[in-house]
């Protein structure tokens, strides 16, 4: 049976690939048979992949809220948005989980003009300078003009940044995005050996999805109950993931962040299921 992808085209359901998200989420064996069922039964021809999401959603929260916050992880990812700032406070969290020294936000001078780079990682004898490109629609791809810029970028910080450092660091860019790239970006990217980072890209297991999960690097946003109020205040102390809630109490979170009692103790709660 063919299905519509968020970006209008057709194609049709494959039940092993909805069944491994769901597994990516932790679900055990009788839940995973169960909602992989309950969805092949509610198809209908020309159904809308986020009508088929909707329903998986909200029988996972129901049955298992730790794996159905897990399966929400995209979701979460979109709900940083709608502008990148928060994508890249995230995405900076997870290289320090990956051993990356970082800085945000850093203005870098080339050899032409200055430029703001959103998030410099380094490790060892690299300094990675990271581009991100965040999407808050679905269906959306980064495409090569992406790429192409982010490299020309490189070409101008790179060699002032290498001779001032007198060539004892590797200077590489690393883009990133929540969405996935087009074949054009990929195969520009492939040739100009940049690293590159997208929803499901590289197959690798290198994926942002799968680097996500085997860190447990989750957004604060997979969280039913951080709302956007909550996620504005998480934000400005710097807790940007789920697990930043964890050494918080129910009575500090009321104080600190003027949440009623009951949400701060549905937030603790869900952050503790989560792990």
């Amino acid at each position: 049976m063919e299905i519509i992808k968020s970006t209008g085209e057709k194609e049709v359901f494959q039940k092993d690939k909805f069944c491994l998200s769901v597994e990516r989420a932790g679900a055990p064996r009788d839940l995973l048979e169960n909602v992989c069922s309950i969805v092949e039964k509610e198809l209908k021809p020309d159904i809308r992949t986020t009508e088929i999401f909707r329903t998986a959603s909200r029988y996972l929260l129901k049955e298992n809220l730790a794996v159905g916050m897990r399966y929400n992880l995209r979701r979460g990812i979109m709900e940083l948005g709608p502008a990148g700032f928060r994508f890249e406070q995230f995405i900076e969290a997870l290289m320090k989980t990956l051993g990356y020294e970082t800085r945000r936000d850093v203005i870098v001078e080339g050899q032409c003009v200055s430029h703001e780079v959103d998030v410099v990682a380094i490790k060892d004898d690299r300094h990675y300078l990271m581009e991100m490109k965040y999407h808050n629609s679905w269906g959306v791809k980064t495409g090569i003009e992406t790429t192409m810029y982010a490299y020309a970028r490189l070409l101008d910080i790179a060699p002032r940044e290498e001779r001032r450092e007198r060539y004892s660091k590797i200077h590489a860019l690393w883009l990133v995005t929540n969405a996935k790239f087009t074949s054009k970006a990929i195969e520009y990217g492939t040739c100009q050996k940049l690293t590159m980072t997208g929803w499901d890209y590289p197959k690798d297991g290198n994926s942002l999805e799968l680097l996500i999960r085997s860190t447990k690097t989750y957004p604060v946003t997979v969280l039913p109950s951080v709302d956007r109020f909550v996620l504005e205040a998480f934000a400005r102390y710097n807790m940007i993931l789920a697990q930043d809630v964890l050494p918080y109490t129910e009575e500090r979170l009321v104080k600190e962040f003027a949440l009623e009692e009951r949400k701060a103790a549905q937030i603790l709660k869900e952050a503790r299921l989560l792990f």
